[in-house]
């Protein structure tokens, strides 16, 4: 039993079980005297070194208050601190249920593991946890101990700190306290023990070896003295400003002289007890007769230990019995409830209660009764604390003196009070004390008396039970104090339920209330009894005929409430519920049912108890939906949410138990014999849902299932099949393994997917091999045409297209209006995979749409590395494209130097050179149009012609002439050889250098002889064609050159008629300053 659980269970019951408090002495319940204390040298605990290391808090005064402090120091070192580690108990008086040794270490144990980090979980501890996933386990009670020592040693330092140690001996039986205390005896080396008791002879038993002393202060005794005085009105009367100062300095240094600090634990325990007692014997007596006070006689009249301090309280026991009756009835009554209480009880409470109880009797109805006049009545037996109103004993060892157990009442007083206050009207008020100390522990009361089979008791109880008004408003205030919500109609079979009271189902439906009555959140007594774990009160509630299928308000059955305790207990109770037709497949509002909750959360037991219970596990639990489909989602989502926690050693963990878990259950499944091929209503299948998300073990469980079916083929609503989802899921292991089942690697689909096609594409190598030694085609293609060479050329991947063309892909196979394999490596410029391609046959000629070949795109592109990588291939250069143009006119067109130089150089003769395109253009007249000397002068080096005509009948040299490109018509000069070659329009060169009108044109082609006088188609010579142009400094250079002024073209006009008649100012002038000059050199016609 966890510890969480076992604090749960004890609370149920009404109980002030606190386990494992915050460190805060509010919190824990102590009714010895709590008063302020110190302690000597507290680092000292952390010092001695020894085995085992047991330190031992002896005494009374402030001792729980220190163990609190003692642990909220520990924790936060440990908090700053990974290697220490700090766990604690408190044992609680009055509980009657004390923990057993299995319970305590359990406890301990969970405080360890919350300290741990996930990776650093003992094996052993893992080791059980692994098991418990397959179902219950067994663990001896000796176990929790092995477990927590195996889990202490990874820590350096572990402090075990425990509270009130003396109490487990008080409550448990002698074979229990002895395997206790044998235990702390076994500890490891690194484990710390730091205990308090009231009973010396514990800290003999365990030969400790440090004890730390706890020494009243003089605050406390002025306190208690203060306290004193406050309720004696004799006292007072006799106090001066000097007595109280007085007091407390002799009894401070009268017990100092006694030096008992270095005595035995006997004289260590008077000491703790004694300063209190000499101060309230001594004010005892003080009130009695102030001249026979004598502090230093009531020293040597200590008890020199606990067994001693009967004998010292006689004289109290005493006066109670001799008292009035009224006094004695008071006293009897402070005392039952200050030694029978579950906590404190405020004198109001005890007030409170004692008018109740003699409500019935007129006897006592007209006193009064105040906080200060029940200590006197009880002669010193109990205390006041004024800060919190509380009354205690004066030692917490009277509880168990003979005399106390005979002067009080039973505690069955108790209960009846708490029953009589809460199930009649007799107090009206809800926020008085009584009645919430009632709502509280009333059935902690009943349970420690309810053997005893009292009549007026069972009464009482019934009168309770069967009052819902009443049963809601007592539920209702205990929601309130824990801050929880308040709801309406809460029967007495709630109240059984709640606080594991069986035996009361029959009796209350047979009082009239409905066994399946509801309070307002919808729920029945048993789902109250499955959510607590009230297993016998389940089979009460069956044996009365209890629906096990009702739902509360979010839908829930009892049976959804079962996973909440215990998985032992939890799965008795389902098996019960399950037995008992309780359904394991009704949602409720969150979408869950029992079987899915089980099958996400576990554990496995009560989820392979749930799938067991099904006649068919292929019967679909609600549309869509079966058992294994239920296991395979949420499976899915509890691997998700583990995997988001990284990978550490807890992650990795909690993995493999998540796993455990769902092999298990997919066993069960398999055993129930369920359908692989058999579609839910929307179409959902096993082995396409788990090539998703499942597993590889799960995987190869279903498929080894059905060996020989085609069901690894059988593809779902949309026509996809397990080995798509795989691997478009990029779950590898499972593809393979339904490969391996016989899934068809050369799968067709409507949209031309392929498996092979598709592990290409995300580069998986290893997965291809796989698939092509499986016999995956590889010259298979997709609805684009491409097959998976393709692919792996788009990617850049070398290993790939090699494994691929190795094993026999085509390397030609190109998609339609799409680029070839080896295009894509060029575009890419991947040389290498271009290479690989061109050894395997690549096709380097092929033309794209527009006729170009690949030197054509890459000269295109300026590519030169391309370029040059296809003319080592000796590609032809000489192909003309669509547009008649060959890869040198692109590379003359992009101007790239380096192109044109590589292509020519290459070119195996003039023809190929000199190719023209559609326009009749050659490279060199692209060149000598782009005005890119370095580009003609490349060309004309290697072979390429001048005189070489376009469709208009122009040369390089025409081109050179009208651009005024005097440098290229320098570099041709050399090789032509018709200067006076004319164009279709009859334009020579000298014709284009004039309308070019550039004059170092006109005088380089003067220069080689260029006719001054011949006529193009429309008659007009060079110097027409000047005046025409009207350009003066050109007529000035031809007339210079030598051209005639006077020649006529076909027209029968000269140069002059046409200035003149043009009104070409310019050139007239120049024209008649010739003729006036007579210049000797001109040529007259």
């Amino acid at each position: 039993m966890s510890h969480q659980n076992l604090g749960t269970e004890f609370k149920a019951e009404g109980e002030q079980y606190n386990s494992h408090g915050g460190g805060d002495q509010h919190n824990h319940v102590d009714r010895s005297d709590r008063r302020q204390a110190t302690i000597n040298n507290y680092y000292g605990i952390y010092l001695p070194k020894h085995n085992p290391a047991l330190a031992g808090v002896l005494g009374g005064s402030g001792k729980s208050i220190l163990i609190s402090l003692i642990i909220h120091s520990t924790l936060q070192k440990a908090q700053e601190n990974s290697k220490l580690a700090c766990v604690y108990f408190y044992f609680n008086h009055g509980d009657t249920l004390q923990p057993s040794v299995s319970q305590l270490w359990a406890a301990l144990l969970e405080q360890l593991l919350e300290q741990n980090s996930d990776e650093n979980i003992a094996q052993e501890v893992q080791s059980i946890f692994d098991r418990s996933r397959y179902g219950v386990i067994s663990i001896p009670p000796i176990e929790y101990f092995n477990l927590f020592k195996a889990q202490a040693v990874l820590f350096e330092t572990v402090y075990l700190i425990i509270d009130s140690l003396n109490i487990c001996a008080d409550y448990n039986d002698d074979t229990s306290h002895q395997t206790l205390l044998e235990t702390f005896q076994k500890l490891p080396d690194n484990v710390r023990v730091i205990f308090s008791s009231r009973d010396g002879s514990l800290a003999n038993h365990l030969l400790v070896q440090k004890k730390i002393k706890v020494k009243p202060q003089a605050a406390d005794i002025e306190t208690y003295v203060n306290d004193r005085i406050k309720t004696s009105r004799k006292l007072r009367l006799q106090q001066d400003k000097s007595f109280m100062k007085d007091l407390v300095k002799s009894i401070i240094h009268q017990t100092e002289e006694s030096q008992m600090f270095d005595h035995p634990i006997s004289i260590v325990s008077k000491l703790t007890i004694g300063r209190f007692l000499i101060a309230r014997s001594y004010l005892d007596r003080l009130n009695e007769d102030a001249f026979r006070a004598n502090i230093k006689d009531m020293e040597n009249s200590l008890p020199e230990d606990n067994c001693e301090l009967s004998r010292f309280l006689q004289p109290s026991f005493r006066r109670v019995e001799q008292a009035k009756d009224w006094d004695k009835a008071l006293a009897r009554h402070v005392l039952t409830w200050t030694t029978h209480a579950r906590e404190d009880p405020t004198a109001e409470l005890v007030i409170e209660s004692f008018k109740l109880s003699s409500w019935h009797s007129s006897k006592y109805q007209d006193l009064t009764l105040d906080a200060e006049s029940l200590l006197p009545v009880c002669h010193g037996l109990v205390t006041l604390d004024h800060q919190k109103g509380t009354l205690r004993l004066i030692h917490e060892s009277v509880r168990r003196d003979q005399s106390l157990q005979e002067l009080i009442s039973s505690e069955t007083e108790i209960a009846m009070m708490c029953l009589e206050c809460i199930g009649t009207d007799v107090i009206s008020d809800t926020s008085s004390s009584l009645f919430s100390y009632s709502a509280t522990f009333w059935a902690s009361h009943f349970h420690s008396v309810k053997r005893q089979n009292d009549e007026t008791l069972n009464e009482l109880m019934m009168g309770f039970l069967g009052n819902v008004s009443q049963v809601t408003k007592v539920w209702n205030l205990r929601q309130a104090i824990n801050d929880r919500q308040k709801m309406d109609w809460v029967t007495g079979l709630h109240a059984a339920a709640f606080f594991d009271l069986p035996d009361w189902v029959d009796r209350l439906t047979s009082s009239g209330i409905d066994i399946d009555s509801t309070s307002s959140d919808g729920q029945t007594a048993l789902h109250w009894a499955v959510t607590y774990g009230r297993r016998e009160v389940v089979k009460a509630l069956f044996a009365c005929s209890a629906e096990p299928n009702m739902q509360d308000s979010l839908k829930e059955t009892p049976l959804h409430k079962v996973l909440n305790g215990p998985t032992e207990n939890c799965l008795k109770i389902a098996k019960y519920l399950v037995d008992r037709n309780a359904s394991v497949t009704i949602e409720s509002t969150k979408g869950f049912s029992p079987l899915s909750w089980a099958i996400r959360y576990g554990p496995t037991a009560i989820a392979s108890l749930f799938i067991d219970s099904q006649e068919n596990v292929n019967t679909e639990t609600k549309p869509g939906w079966t058992s294994l489909r239920e296991l395979f989602h949420h499976g899915h989502d509890i691997v998700e949410s583990i995997s988001h926690d990284g990978k550490s050693r807890g992650s990795i963990t909690r993995g493999r138990a998540v796993k455990n878990h769902l092999d298990s259950l997919v066993d069960l499944l398999l055993e129930k014999r369920v359908e692989l091929n058999q579609k839910t209503e929307d179409g959902w299948l096993p082995l396409i849902h788990a090539a998703k998300h499942g597993s590889v073990s799960i995987l190869r469980k279903l498929l080894e299932y059905q060996p020989n079916s085609n069901v690894v083929n059988q593809r779902d609503p949309k026509g996809r099949s397990p080995l798509r989802w795989a691997l478009e899921y990029e779950k590898w292991g499972t593809a393979q393994i339904l490969v391996q089942h016989g899934s068809d690697v050369n799968e067709n689909n409507e949209d031309g997917w392929k498996p092979l096609i598709a592990v290409t594409k995300v580069n998986i190598y290893e997965m291809v091999q796989f698939l092509i030694n499986k016999g995956g085609d590889v010259n298979g293609r997709d609805n684009d045409g491409r097959s998976a060479l393709s692919y792996a050329v788009r990617n850049y991947n070398k290993d790939i297209t090699l494994l691929l063309i190795t094993k026999g892909a085509d390397v030609n196979i190109r998609g339609e209006n799409c680029p070839s394999n080896i295009e894509i490596s060029l575009r890419h410029a991947d040389l290498s995979i271009a290479w690989l391609l061109y050894m395997h046959g690549a096709d380097l000629e092929r033309c794209d749409e527009k006729g170009r070949t690949l030197l054509h795109r890459a000269c295109l592109a300026g590519n030169l590395p391309i370029a040059t990588f296809l003319m080592n291939q000796s590609v032809n250069t000489a192909v003309l494209d669509y547009s008649g143009m060959t890869p040198l006119h692109y590379a003359v067109l992009k101007e790239s130097e380096k192109l044109v130089h590589l292509i020519a150089s290459r070119s195996i003769s003039r023809e190929t050179i000199d190719k023209t395109d559609n326009k009749g253009a050659t490279a060199l007249i692209l060149a000598t149009r782009k005005l890119n000397l370095t580009l003609v002068k490349s060309l004309v080096r290697h072979g390429s012609s001048c005189e070489s005509k376009d469709h208009k009948g122009m040369t390089s040299l025409h081109y050179a002439a009208s651009l005024g490109f005097a440098e290229a018509i320098q570099v041709f000069i050399p090789d032509i050889t018709d200067v006076d070659m004319t164009d279709n329009t009859g334009n020579a060169a000298i014709h284009f250098a004039v309308l070019g009108g550039k004059t170092n044109s006109i005088h380089l082609l003067v220069e080689k002889g260029a006719n001054l006088e011949v006529l193009n188609n429309e008659g007009c010579s060079p110097l027409i064609l000047a005046v025409l142009k009207d350009s003066a400094a050109i007529v000035t250079q031809l007339i210079r050159a030598g051209a005639n002024i006077h020649a006529k073209g076909r027209n029968g006009c000269s140069a002059m008629d046409f200035a003149w008649n043009q009104n070409n100012s310019k050139s007239r002038v120049v024209l008649e300053k010739v003729l006036q000059s007579k210049i000797s050199h001109v040529r007259w016609a």
